[in-house]
């Protein structure tokens, strides 16, 4: 029994010691959920805000208000950091949200970064943090993270392939086009045929008129990045059944 008041005691102290009323209401106040909800709401409207800045209709005729809101939502953003720095002290550089939603406030609220300001938007990736709310968001979050390591593995595969094919496109007809004239000029030309946006009317139709057995390279190329990524599709399905 004396152990266990000696705790509670020694507990007490310690409370006392590195809290005080203050700083337990901020530390309620910044781990409440409607605090959360009233700071996602924000970015959500900051977020709508910036996208109508880049409307040179909005900005004609709303710009000022716009430049306004941006102005309070940034204020609402290094208040909230304040008070969670204040609130939870070292403890805040604990949590890796808080420390990326730091580095966006403060470098975002600088005059002479204000071309990062766009930067802010990356906060609504923290609605993940919501994510264990909903299943269906949990389930995709899951599954996204889960296949990370097989994606990464396919990248490098695919880039490998695609940096021979690369080459070899340049050393085959850089000397004739200018979209293979560079490795990467023919890099973003075979993302061109990869994608199949218009691959065929604006890039081996006319690079076949010169160089007639063309179509070997651009088949090769387009039946290896489709069994790769036909081999990615099948392994991540794999992976979740």
């Amino acid at each position: 029994m004396v152990k266990v008041q000696n705790k509670k005691n020694e507990k007490k102290f310690v409370d006392k010691l590195y809290f005080n009323d203050n700083q337990r209401r901020l530390i309620t106040l910044v781990g409440s959920r409607g605090f959360d909800a009233f700071i996602m709401l924000i970015i959500l409207a900051d977020a709508i805000v910036q996208g109508l800045m880049t409307s040179p209709t909005m900005n004609f005729y709303w710009g000022s208000i716009l430049f306004l809101l941006d102005r309070v939502f940034m204020g609402i953003f290094i208040t909230e950091m304040l008070l969670k720095i204040l609130a939870l002290k070292l403890s805040f550089f604990k949590n890796g949200w808080n420390i990326f939603d730091l580095l966006i406030v403060m470098v975002s609220s600088l005059p002479l970064m204000s071309i990062f300001i766009i930067l802010r938007t990356f906060r609504l990736l923290r609605v993940i943090k919501f994510e264990n709310r909903n299943d269906r968001i949990s389930k995709i979050v899951k599954v996204f993270l889960k296949l990370q390591p097989t994606f990464i593995a396919f990248l490098a595969i695919f880039a490998v392939f695609f940096y021979i094919f690369a080459i070899m496109a340049v050393n085959l007809y850089g000397d004739t086009f200018v979209i293979f004239s560079s490795l990467g000029a023919s890099m973003f030309s075979l993302l061109q045929v990869f994608t199949l946006d218009g691959w065929a009317s604006t890039i081996a139709r006319p690079v076949m008129v010169v160089y007639p057995n063309a179509w070997i390279f651009f088949s090769t190329f387009l039946l290896v990045t489709f069994l790769l990524t036909l081999s990615f599709i099948i392994t991540a399905i794999k992976a979740n059944d």
